[in-house]
């Protein structure tokens, strides 16, 4: 029997919320990882804030993969060469919105690096949870799978 491809449709999108929160835990895990190495490496050892936060988002990104794949997302229908390679371009386009972002509002509008990573982190989560469902974690397509 061939299945309504309006429920299927409709199935998935009802997972959207869902894996939005799920997501959001892996986020949060990666965020308290990156946020720790923020302020150890600006407090402690002393770094210029844009130096030290690609070195604090690459540990935030490690754990946030490794929740967002336990946790959140299934493997799509792409290779792990390929998925690993499109997770780093992800990364680094995120990246590059944080490191903007927080030049914006610590140098150009005067906010605390500490509160600028925190909205920062905002606009991250949300790029990164819609790049990842739709680009890098999507479902097979209907014909695949049946």
């Amino acid at each position: 029997m061939r299945k309504n491809t309006n429920d299927v449709y409709k199935r998935r999108n009802d997972q959207i919320p869902i894996q939005a929160m799920k997501y959001g835990l892996a986020a949060f895990g990666g965020f308290l990882a990156d946020y720790a190495v923020l302020l150890l490496l600006k407090e402690w050892v002393g770094l210029h804030y844009l130096i030290a936060v690609p070195i604090a988002f690459t540990a935030g990104i490690a754990v946030n993969y490794l929740i967002g794949i336990w946790l959140v997302f299934q493997r799509g229908n792409l290779t792990l060469g390929k998925e690993l390679l499109l997770f780093v371009v992800i990364s680094l386009v995120a990246l590059l919105i944080t490191e903007g972002s927080m030049y914006l509002l610590t140098d150009l509008l005067g906010i605390d690096y500490r509160v600028s990573r925190i909205i920062s982190g905002v606009l991250t989560y949300l790029f990164n949870f819609f790049t990842r469902r739709f680009l890098l974690y999507r479902e097979k397509p209907l014909k695949e799978r049946e």
